[in-house]
């Protein structure tokens, strides 16, 4: 019987350049700080949690923080505010503050580093607070009430590398009127955050 002789053994080598796609790979968009102000605005999540929402048009809708109250058991007459990042009490961790009538001196905490709140924040004349968390000096900011009627301030950079920084806003904070009563229901708390605002939201929103 006859047979055919077994085929050939071939032996071929991958092409090096084979791995390498023909084309580009699809380009992401870069994220983007808006050029605009952006309106955040402080929403109610229960008897003691507030949400920080960017308005709906923006392009990403998600809370930004979740700030919420509760009572220091220990010292009843204290309280703890804790800001994370996103929706919820599990998301990241960003810092807290303790204060209240108790004897104790309130303290605030951003990541691993904690301070006196009359260290933190200095008070200066014409309803000023400077906030002097961080050593570097181009991290500390201003808040200045500018109408106790209307509930309106304006934070501003305070460092000594912006010499105009009493004319450099970078957000306005607009709450309840220091001098009359506002039903819950009217109350709408927001901060709107300029361009080169958008980089402090977390610093001036713990010191708000």
């Amino acid at each position: 019987m006859y047979s055919q002789p077994p085929a050939p053994v071939v032996l071929t080598w991958p092409d090096p350049d084979a791995s390498i796609p023909s084309h580009s790979p699809p380009a992401y968009d870069a994220a983007q700080v808006p050029l605009v102000p952006v309106n955040y605005e402080f929403s109610p999540r229960g008897f003691n949690t507030l949400l920080l929402l960017p308005p709906p048009g923006a392009q990403n809708t998600r809370p930004q923080y979740h700030i919420s109250v509760a009572l220091n058991c220990m010292n009843p007459f204290s309280f703890i505010t804790t800001v994370r990042r996103g929706a919820s009490d599990t998301g990241p961790y960003v810092g807290e503050f303790e204060m209240g009538i108790s004897t104790i001196p309130g303290t605030v905490v951003m990541a691993d580093c904690q301070m006196k709140i009359k260290e933190a924040i200095r008070n200066d004349p014409g309803s000023r607070w400077t906030w002097r968390f961080r050593d570097d000096p181009t991290q500390h900011i201003r808040w200045q009430l500018m109408d106790s009627s209307t509930g309106v301030s304006n934070c501003f950079f305070a460092s000594e590398p912006h010499p105009a920084s009493t004319h450099v806003k970078i957000a306005q904070f607009k709450g309840a009127p220091v001098t009359k009563r506002v039903p819950n229901a009217l109350l709408r708390p927001c901060c709107e955050y300029i361009q080169q605002g958008r980089p402090y939201l977390t610093t001036s929103l713990c010191r708000l």
